[in-house]
């Protein structure tokens, strides 16, 4: 049993730091002679027990054929990447009165946090130590209670960024804007208000084969020169918030129609994404990154008013916008910079009332990359693994 758990564990960190590894990096030699799995040895019943263990190293250290230009990327895939980040996320919405143009902006108290980060040729993923490092003053603001998982996969072709946000705690960041509001305090604090974001943003990188994504978010790979490349997908968002009573609390209710009462509601949105993305690099070890994606699609939004009326609307249509940012220096070893992910969501024409809403990250780093390969061949023999 031990023996299991102890390969599970190397197997699965095999594959976060040498998923589809490219073949002019150095390779752990295997046996002479060894061209598919079917020829590692395979005829006693401990080979057979082997032989699956093998196999996947075999796949996974196996030659695959330069797939970019050389020229423009450099890659790091068998490098171990690690990288701390103080970061900031974020999740805010505004409801409107269509008729009356008035908004309530709902904004949660902003904490920076240090974060914990590891990168493989797919993917990148932040851990959110939850050590906090500033935020805003909770009497001003109130306090926020958050969850929030955001996951980036790369591959070569295609990048995909996967979030699920659950926040409870806002403030009304535009209060001073209306007479009625008359408290002492800058903002109304709405501890009564929660709200989740769902979703899932894809890419196809057109310019793939020069256009490197992970040199500025990534971190496996560096932009040798500069270049950009249209970007086409699709994204798919759920947004739910709830309050109580109403998200228009007497303050403000005389400059809202009472059919904007609303005490929850949840909205699908999707589409096809187009835009661009470009890197410019400068004194070799320096880049900056800039990217704008429009998303065209349709939506359907449910409300339940104060008064407990229900409002249904089908599929209308909707926009999306993706700005993301990206500046740093990459040494080779190491590597400094700052990044910026953030998705607004635009509704309009909706009778009565209407949502939008936006989400995000923002974050300064310092990441290594260390090299490993030495040590995980000699692990990869030890365990007899390879050399077989």
């Amino acid at each position: 049993m031990r023996k299991n758990i102890f390969f599970g564990s190397v197997f699965f960190y095999l594959i976060f730091s040498w998923m589809n590894s490219h073949a002019q990096e150095p390779h752990i030699k295997k046996s002479e002679g060894v061209k598919t799995i079917w020829d590692i040895p395979h005829n006693t019943a401990w080979e057979k027990w082997m032989w699956i263990h093998r196999s996947i190293v075999f796949k996974i250290t196996r030659d695959r054929p330069i797939k970019h230009d050389t020229t423009y990327i450099k890659s790091y895939s068998k490098r171990f990447v690690v990288t701390l980040p103080v970061s900031n996320r974020f999740l805010r919405f505004g409801l409107i009165d269509v008729e009356s143009g008035n908004k309530l902006v709902f904004v949660p108290n902003l904490q920076y946090t240090l974060g914990f980060s590891l990168s493989s040729r797919w993917a990148t993923f932040i851990i959110n130590s939850r050590i906090k490092l500033y935020g805003d003053n909770p009497t001003y603001k109130g306090q926020t209670k958050y969850r929030d998982y955001q996951l980036s996969l790369y591959g070569e072709k295609i990048t995909t960024d996967l979030f699920v946000q659950y926040y409870t705690g806002f403030y009304i960041k535009n209060s001073r804007a209306y007479d009625t509001y008359t408290s002492d305090k800058p903002f109304e604090i709405r501890a009564d208000v929660s709200a989740i974001n769902i979703g899932i943003n894809t890419y196809y990188i057109a310019n793939h084969k020069k256009f490197s994504y992970k040199n500025s978010f990534g971190f496996t790979e560096k932009q040798k020169k500069s270049v950009g490349s249209f970007l086409y997908g699709i994204y798919y968002s759920y947004f739910d918030v709830n309050s109580s009573p109403s998200l228009v609390s007497d303050a403000f209710k005389s400059s809202f129609d009472s059919l904007s009462y609303i005490r929850s509601g949840h909205t699908h949105n999707f589409g096809l994404n187009i835009g661009y993305i470009y890197t410019l690099v400068f004194l070799k070890k320096c880049y900056t990154t800039v990217s704008l994606v429009q998303g065209l699609g349709g939506k359907s939004i449910t409300y339940i008013r104060e008064n407990n009326s229900r409002f249904d609307q089908a599929i209308t249509g909707s926009g999306k916008l993706n700005i993301r940012f990206g500046a740093g220096y990459d040494h080779g070893s190491y590597f400094v910079g700052t990044m910026g992910l953030f998705d607004y969501f635009l509704f309009g024409g909706i009778t009565h009332s209407a949502f939008d809403y936006s989400s995000g990250k923002f974050l300064v780093y310092a990441g290594y990359r260390f090299a490993t390969l030495k040590k995980e061949r000699k692990l990869l023999r030890k365990l007899k693994l390879i050399d077989y």
